[in-house]
């Protein structure tokens, strides 16, 4: 079983392919791998692993369970109570995987290589041009408005 250790948003997470994770809302996701496992050797970060790809798909994004946040003075009457709702993206892992090996789905791309389809030319007749004809304009009436003939 494949299995990654990775740092994102702050916190380590144990990541294998086709998880979904609920994390903290970030614009750009940047995993810092810091360790992996293929079920037969582990291999440690010190402190990253630049060979190591996870590929990841974003789910949705949405809001986290409501937090009450309360203020209160004792004695006074004094209480105040508001809510915050953390924004959360939910992501799914996709592969993980070494710079070197290959992935399934690529196996199966090469294995169901598709023959091109070879289509048979068609000959355009030409048209007979026709000579290009003149158009000519009228020239434009001399109005004679405000013009008195004397």
């Amino acid at each position: 079983m494949k299995y990654a250790i990775v740092r994102l948003g702050g916190k380590q997470h144990k990541v294998t392919e086709g998880e979904t994770l609920r994390i903290e809302r970030q614009g750009k996701l940047n995993f810092d791998i810091l360790m992996y496992s293929d079920g037969s050797e582990i291999i440690l970060g010190t402190p990253l692993l630049k060979d190591i790809k996870v590929k990841v798909s974003l789910v949705s994004e949405e809001l986290g369970k409501k937090v009450r946040v309360a203020r209160f003075k004792s004695k006074s009457r004094y209480t105040k109570t508001k809510g915050h709702r953390q924004p959360i993206s939910i992501i799914k892992i996709d592969e993980i995987s070494k710079a070197g090996e290959t992935s399934k789905k690529a196996m199966e791309k090469s294995a169901k290589e598709e023959k091109p389809v070879v289509k048979a030319e068609v000959k355009k007749t030409a048209a007979a041009k026709k000579p290009a004809t003149k158009k000519t304009t009228k020239p434009a009436a001399k109005s004679s408005k405000g013009k008195e003939k004397a």
